[in-house]
């Protein structure tokens, strides 16, 4: 009788020990498709200096566990992500990790389309306006407010084009970048 009960109650241990282990497996595998675009510090430390219309073209090193962006001589500028498509009837969000950017100077990203329809563009569209913010807290941005309408109607739903995350304030400035992530809420 015991024997009978002992098996019954190590079986139903096991079935519910392995069903918490595939609730544990699949929630990470969510958290993967949560963002559909995400660079680490490594990632972001192997971008190019941004190409712009004239001056802004920054640098960047891999420091510990950040990529440390370097303004330009001119007092400002950084670097540039490979070319990314945004589909903004997804409902975007970007997300730029900063651990530090130190007092006085500023940060910001922007976003360029391959192909700028206007000069302004050229020059990137502000997704994060030049800020202080730090200690590795995530500046978020909701695209489809800082890619408006006016924009949509010029390129479209789907645009490719590159991010760019600068410093700015000297030409000492300094960013030091955790991660940059996008997610889609639809």
């Amino acid at each position: 009788m015991f024997k009978k009960l002992g098996l019954t109650l190590a079986l139903i241990l096991t079935i519910g020990f392995l069903a918490a282990c595939q609730q544990e497996e699949s929630k990470g595998e969510a958290q993967e498709e949560l963002f559909h675009y995400t660079q680490t510090a490594e990632d972001i430390a192997e971008w190019t200096s941004m190409e712009t219309p004239g001056g802004g073209e920054g640098s960047v090193e891999l420091g510990d566990n950040v990529a440390v962006i370097q303004a330009a001589p001119d007092g400002w500028g950084g670097v540039q992500s490979a070319p990314v498509t945004i589909d903004l009837t997804k409902d975007p969000m970007l997300f730029v990790q900063v651990k530090e950017n130190a007092d006085g100077f500023k940060w910001g990203a922007k976003f360029v389309p391959t192909t700028p329809e206007i000069e302004d563009h050229a020059w990137g569209v502000y997704l994060i306006e030049d800020n202080n913010f730090k200690w590795n807290n995530y500046a978020v941005s909701e695209l489809n407010v800082k890619l408006d309408q006016s924009f949509r109607d010029m390129y479209g739903d789907k645009v490719e084009g590159v991010i760019w995350i600068y410093a700015t304030g000297s030409p000492e400035a300094t960013v030091e970048v955790t991660s940059v992530k996008m997610l889609n809420q639809k």
